[in-house]
């Protein structure tokens, strides 16, 4: 390999539990791994942006990455998009929907691509930010723990992820002005009866049931308004996972942040721990064996936490959706559950807690699928085959 194919990956802006820091050095690894010479940049709003950037302006690069990134909004004094001054493709790595990236997505720099985790998400980019130059559906990448021990009993369901009161996010809703306000209360209705309705195609159905017609730029700018409807949407489904399980009088192990805000009357089924950044969250799940997923706002993807059960074999009860029972199967490599009939939750729960035999079979199998082509190697690996594409 010649000796300029040279990677740059930044760090921009921390994502929480440094989950952003940590993908681009697992990201930078990878590419390392397949003989580029790679080369990441962490650096925060509050820096000599000038100091820090410069350096890396005008030299060649197979590809440029970063995560939620800060840079697309940068530009120099003459108007210049910041990142149209690194010679190679930039691509931004972004792990929410797309929607809550709205002014990053409208920069006009020549270079800019963007990976999602959710192909209707892709979608979603493709026709509401059509001067984004590619768009790629992409999952993240695990990492396998160093811890190597016995596992905890499966006697409890480990849940990692964030909270925040429904009822809180719900306010945010109700202050909004009209037709938002109504608008965002009937996107969360069709969401709740329908899980797997992604929130673009709800709010598409609000304006077609209004008789409205927005072009592509205000129906995006819309959709970054009313980025309180997906929250709220995020937090009601674990709060609901949460409810089915306890009242069940399941165990609940949950480690993050918020969840003193999580109010229930079962709570000697409950164990909250601190939150903990995103490297030692691998060395937790690899201890447990059964993990929850609970992931309505990526319904037609996967998130890593998923991912990243599979790579310590660890059995995954995750919602189901149409990107998941088409790329990995029931029982084999996950356990479903359904969002519209959350007693399927308890049900798998139960089954998956008393049957040892089915837990050691979806472990190694979800093992073996993950090494067949969920690392970050072979995220890396694909990422390299878009070149003649883009």
């Amino acid at each position: 390999m010649e000796s300029q194919e040279k990677i740059l990956v930044f760090c921009s802006r921390e994502i929480c539990y440094l989950s952003g820091n940590f993908f681009a050095h697992q990201l930078a690894a990878a590419f390392d791994d397949l003989g580029y010479e790679t080369t990441v940049c962490e650096f925060t709003s509050q820096d000599d942006l000038d100091a820090v950037l410069s350096p890396f302006f005008g030299k060649k690069y197979r590809a440029v990455f970063d995560f939620n990134s800060l840079l697309p909004r940068l530009a120099m004094d003459d108007g210049t998009p910041v990142i149209d001054l690194f010679d190679g493709p930039f691509y931004d790595y972004i792990v929410d929907h797309p929607l809550f990236h709205y002014n990053c997505l409208m920069t006009r720099a020549k270079n800019f691509h963007a990976i999602v985790l959710d192909e209707g998400q892709a979608d979603y980019v493709k026709k509401y930010h059509p001067q984004v130059k590619s768009v790629h559906m992409l999952p993240l990448g695990a990492t396998i723990a160093l811890f190597d021990g016995e596992k905890n009993p499966a006697d409890h369901i480990l849940f990692m992820g964030t909270y925040d009161a429904p009822e809180k996010v719900y306010d945010i809703v109700k202050a909004a002005p009209e037709p938002f306000c109504g608008m965002m209360k009937r996107i969360i209705e069709m969401r709740i009866a329908v899980p797997e309705l992604p929130m673009e195609e709800a709010f598409a159905a609000c304006l077609k049931e209004d008789d409205m017609e927005l072009d592509e730029a205000q129906f995006a700018l819309f959709m970054n308004t009313m980025y309180a409807s997906d929250a709220y949407i995020r937090d009601y489904f674990r709060k609901a996972a949460l409810d089915e399980l306890l009242k069940k009088k399941i165990p609940v192990q949950l480690v993050g942040e918020g969840w003193e805000k999580y109010q229930t009357p079962y709570e000697r089924y409950r164990t909250i721990e601190k939150p903990v950044t995103f490297d030692l969250s691998f060395e937790k799940i690899a201890r447990e064996q059964i993990m929850l997923d609970v992931s309505p706002i990526f319904n037609r993807g996967v998130h890593d936490r998923a991912i990243a059960g599979m790579a310590n074999r660890t059995v995954v009860l995750t919602d189901s959706n149409p990107y998941r029972c088409a790329h990995f199967k029931n029982r084999k490599d996950m356990m479903f559950y359904s969002l519209a009939k959350i007693d399927s939750l308890s049900e798998a729960a139960g089954e998956l807690m008393e049957n040892e035999k089915l837990r050691s079979e979806i472990r190694e199998n979800a093992y073996q699928t993950f090494c067949a082509g969920h690392t970050w190697r072979a995220r890396a690996k694909e990422i390299l085959s878009w070149e003649a594409e883009d």
